[in-house]
């Protein structure tokens, strides 16, 4: 039997935090709920029990420089949790792209070698400079969240055994339509980035209708199957 999953929802950002847990358990939908900083994710830590949901620790690119006093948190709390993000880079505004990077950089490094962890990544903009940290050598499984790089940086991307993690946004988007056939069918996964792009949507529905629209464009895809796989033990 298949199950709903999603790899990518901010619980901590939900407008009834109550409900969408309420949704979630009564749908059986395996979250991983990422967070934007690690004392948000020590207070949802102690907030949120569900045998369905997941905290992810994170530390947005966006916010490190403005944060960055948090960092020996994040640092602390990393041998913590299995699963990690929203990290990344976004290098929309390149002010502060170097701590980013150097952050990141850190982060890598630190979890370069864990097997077990599950690190879901931002790259916005940065795609190439997040793979050249990535390099070839690590054991993380690694999710690019809302992937828009080019062929080039996809193709690499598949090399270094990334996973993909796709939304409805990006199922609508002619530009994501065009390199999908290149990114191998077990490595498709979903996400809703919920409350970025579901808006007015029901989680379980906006889940449902990716998983359908995916298939049309790639019929032998089986994201509950990579889902298992990503996890290789109990979620």
């Amino acid at each position: 039997m298949n199950y709903l999953f999603d790899t990518h929802f901010h619980l901590d950002l939900q407008k009834d935090r109550v409900a969408a847990i309420r949704h979630i358990e009564e749908n059986r939908i395996y979250t991983i709920a990422v967070t934007n900083l690690p004392d948000l994710y020590r207070k949802e830590l102690g907030e949120v029990v569900s045998k369905y949901i997941r905290l992810a620790l994170g530390f947005h690119p966006e916010l490190v420089h403005q944060y960055k006093k948090q960092i020996p948190l994040m640092w602390d709390l990393l041998h913590e949790t299995r699963y990690i993000g929203e990290v990344g880079l976004d290098f929309v505004d390149k002010m502060y792209e170097g701590e980013q990077v150097d952050f990141f950089s850190e982060l890598v490094e630190r979890c370069r070698y864990d097997g077990n962890k599950i690190i879901t990544i931002h790259s916005r903009k940065a795609v190439s400079k997040v793979l050249d940290i990535l390099g070839e050598n690590y054991r993380f499984k690694a999710i690019l969240h809302w992937f828009t790089g080019n062929k080039d940086e996809l193709k690499e991307a598949v090399e270094r055994g990334c996973y993909f993690s796709v939304n409805g946004a990006m199922i609508n988007s002619k530009r994501f339509l065009e390199i999908l056939p290149l990114i191998p069918a077990n490595r498709l996964l979903l996400e809703t980035d919920s409350p970025f792009t579901c808006f007015k949507r029901i989680h379980s529905e906006a889940l449902r209708d990716i998983e359908v629209n995916l298939g049309e464009y790639k019929q032998d895809v089986d994201v509950w199957g990579n889902f298992r796989r990503l996890l290789g033990t109990n979620f």
